[in-house]
């Protein structure tokens, strides 16, 4: 532009010039002095020239420049494409490939959708054991296709990974989106892997915190892993699931139907003066099992041994193990157990030398048939402790929560330990 405005002075200048000369001779021109003039004439033809060419180029530039402003506005307006690594679409009624956590039952929907049922606070799904095995780095973008008709438009997802063993808030990442309830239509989640902390290793489960509200019906079309890069769709390599309880036997067992009231410290329940502990105690191994406040009651009636649920975060943990059991010689942990509470999942956690105290990390989530209470079903749930990566060392303790629920009953006849 600057240029521009040089040239366009120089003709001014020029012309002037050419009018001065032209007045200052009353004479007729002599042959010299046309001929200055023809020179002049032409100078200012030329610079004329160039001032219209340097309009022409500075046109042309910035006309190629809206061009190319215009095609990248395009393109970053263009949606990108992307393509499933792993998905979950609940079209198959009997499995939805996810169970409740808490406050919240899950049902089949119309369509293939799974329908969550909000019942409580801090109402969550977690998905069952992954199949396939899935890198992270293969995953951008996690994808939800939702209805939601709670009064809360927030959630939370957390992960667990090879690396990163959850669920744990230092492994989780909240958002929120708009919502129009009103309209009883489909939403899109768009969670970008890089904002959640920990996303590395091998992916070992996810946990949907879905709505932060309180009661309410939400409704999920499909949850999709996804990737821009076509080469990676369906990158997943599938695991072959066997019973680890195969050509091994029992080498450790707790029958629970055998307790007594001297052998379980219910922490609900007043304890003991400080004279009777001692006096019993003292200088003696602690052989009792011991419950959380989440345990209300427990006895052995009828044969089983009962666990009546009386709040939250129920669990049971074993006194200190007196015999020698390598972790790594154990490759299966087996419930005997009747779920009579509304939750169809549990944890398995344990201490070793090699895992510490008990930890997300030094755990294993284990999901049930049956629950219900009229169910009467009784059913060995088998639960590979290997799927933690902390199973290793001497094993010091167990703990067992028997339900996610924060009521209801559950019967425990025994726990077995495979070798």
């Amino acid at each position: 532009m600057k240029k521009f405005i040089k040239l366009i002075a120089l003709v001014l200048t020029a012309a002037m010039a050419i009018t001065l000369l032209s007045s200052c001779s009353d004479q007729p021109a002599s042959t010299g002095e046309a001929t200055a003039k023809e020179t002049a004439e032409e100078s200012t033809a030329a610079v004329t020239d160039a001032v219209t060419a340097e309009a022409g180029e500075q046109t042309t530039a910035e006309e190629v420049t809206t061009e190319e402003e215009t095609e990248k506005e395009t393109e970053e307006a263009k949606p990108q494409q992307l393509y499933d690594v792993y998905r979950w679409d609940f079209d198959d009624a009997s499995d939805m490939g996810w169970f409740a956590t808490n406050k919240t039952d899950i049902t089949a929907g119309e369509d293939g959708t799974m329908h969550l049922t909000c019942k409580g606070d801090d109402p969550n799904i977690t998905t069952k054991r992954i199949s396939v095995s899935i890198d992270c780095d293969n995953v951008e973008y996690i994808v939800m296709r939702v209805k939601n008709k709670t009064d809360d438009y927030t959630g939370q997802i957390f992960i667990s990974t090879t690396d990163s063993p959850g669920p744990s808030e230092a492994y989780s990442y909240k958002y929120d989106y708009y919502y129009a309830d009103e309209d009883d239509e489909w939403e899109m989640i768009e969670i970008d892997t890089l904002e959640i902390n920990g996303w590395i290793g091998t992916l070992r489960e996810l946990r949907l915190d879905y709505t932060n509200g309180r009661e309410g019906d939400f409704y999920i079309d499909y949850i999709a892993l996804q990737t821009t890069d076509e080469k990676k769709a369906g990158a997943v390599e599938t695991e072959e699931v066997t019973d680890p309880r195969a050509g091994k036997t029992v080498v450790y067992k707790w029958d629970f139907t055998k307790l007594t009231s001297a052998d379980l410290d219910l922490a609900s329940k007043p304890s003991e003066t400080e004279e009777e502990v001692e006096e019993g105690y003292e200088g003696a191994v602690d052989t009792r099992w011991h419950f959380s406040n989440g345990v209300e009651d427990a006895y052995v009636e009828n044969g089983h041994f009962v666990i009546k649920i009386g709040g939250q975060d129920p669990f049971m943990h074993s006194p200190d193990i007196d015999t020698p059991l390598d972790c790594d010689a154990i490759t299966a942990v087996v419930l005997k157990v009747c779920n009579k509470s509304d939750m169809s999942s549990g944890q398995f956690f344990f201490i070793s030398d090699g895992a510490g105290n008990f930890s997300e990390a030094a755990s294993v989530r284990f999901t049930f048939e049956h629950k219900g209470a009229d169910n009467d079903v009784w059913e060995e749930v088998v639960i590979n402790p290997k799927d933690s990566s902390m199973w290793t060392g001497q094993l010091d303790e167990i703990r067992i929560d028997p339900t996610e629920a924060d009521e209801g009953i559950v019967l425990l006849d025994s726990c077995e330990l495979y070798g």
